[in-house]
């Protein structure tokens, strides 16, 4: 079964088909990681006994790129790995997914790691340690801009330095392709960036500490009106939140046995470039309307991923995500 559609939807992707066979691109990081799975969280000073332990390819970067791979994209890779085996193996693994890895820059050191500690419901607490993710620099984004303007869509997130981020976000808006930026992990971000938006995908925690507002629709109100496009807000269980110039509504999820949250999110976002990728462009901006059964199939894809341990291993394919609409419509 494909993908529900509007007839407005249909229309578009046929008005835009072009686009399906430019890549998205992804700019971001790119680490190893190790998890522990716990009956709780540590307190503070507290040592506990992990129950199961797994080590597996991550960055918010590089599973998001997976997913897109995963979920029918053609995907490149703008990112930095280590001089060290871990890099040679994280190479190995975007390129085993089917994407273009010819991007990557190799630093002197060691690449990027996140230590993740997981709950029996679930949630969890990341530390990352950037490593070679530090030296994607805005020089070797402008190396790369040929493989940006000739993408379908951008895809950004805050694990790399913010002036690479934003120097992408400049190159893919001068030539009209269509930025999607998962601001995680939060910080304040420069008014050109959100203006270079075409679309951000908050949580709920990270709209209130970029925007300061008491509330989603206040929030989401607050970055439409510095210049983002459109405002998709990830509400984890209860489903997400979208909102444009012309309207909102919220997309409820789907109920699972939540196992590992860890990439959900990084599944959501890669689901959303999937889509994205159809909008085209209006003018001299990418267009950033998008529609229920478009947020439908980016839950379902964040509420797969959050079933199975680790990240990358729990990013599901197309088939994987259509199959589990199609269960949920029965």
């Amino acid at each position: 079964m494909s993908p529900a559609y509007s007839e407005k939807e249909k229309e578009q992707h046929t008005l835009h088909s072009s686009n399906t066979n430019k890549p998205v691109c992804v700019v971001g990081s790119i680490n190893y990681d190790l998890v522990c799975v716990l009956d709780r969280l540590p307190e503070l000073g507290e040592t506990l006994t992990a129950l199961n332990h797994v080590a597996a390819f991550g960055g918010k970067g590089a599973n998001q790129a997976v997913a897109a791979a995963r979920l029918g994209a053609p995907v490149r890779m703008i990112g930095a790995i280590g001089s060290d085996p871990t890099g040679i193996a994280m190479r190995g693994n975007l390129e085993a997914n089917g994407i273009d890895a010819t991007g990557l820059l190799v630093a002197a050191g060691p690449s990027g790691v996140a230590m993740i500690n997981i709950d029996a419901n679930g949630d969890n607490t990341i530390v990352v340690y950037q490593g070679a993710n530090a030296a994607l620099s805005p020089d070797w984004v402008r190396t790369n801009a040929e493989a940006i303007e000739s993408s379908s869509c951008l895809m950004l997130q805050l694990e790399t330095p913010l002036e690479s981020v934003l120097e992408a976000a400049r190159i893919a808006g001068g030539a009209g392709v269509p930025v999607l930026l998962n601001p995680a992990p939060a910080r304040q971000l420069p008014d050109e960036l959100l203006r270079l938006c075409t679309v951000i995908t908050p949580n709920e925690t990270e709209l209130g500490l970029l925007t300061g507002a008491d509330g989603i629709e206040s929030g989401a109100k607050l970055l439409l009106a510095k210049g983002v496009g459109a405002v998709v807000v990830t509400l984890g269980s209860k489903g997400c939140f979208y909102m444009d110039g012309t309207g909102s509504f919220t997309v409820p999820s789907y109920s699972i046995n939540a196992v590992d949250a860890t990439a959900a999110g990084d599944s959501f976002n890669g689901a959303l470039a999937t889509r994205l990728r159809f909008k085209g462009v209006s003018g001299d901006r990418a267009q950033s309307r998008l529609g229920l059964g478009d947020l439908e199939f980016c839950n379902a894809a964040g509420a797969l991923a959050a079933t199975k341990l680790g990240a990358q291993p729990s990013i599901p394919t197309l088939a994987e995500v259509e199959s589990f609409v199609a269960q949920q419509r029965t």
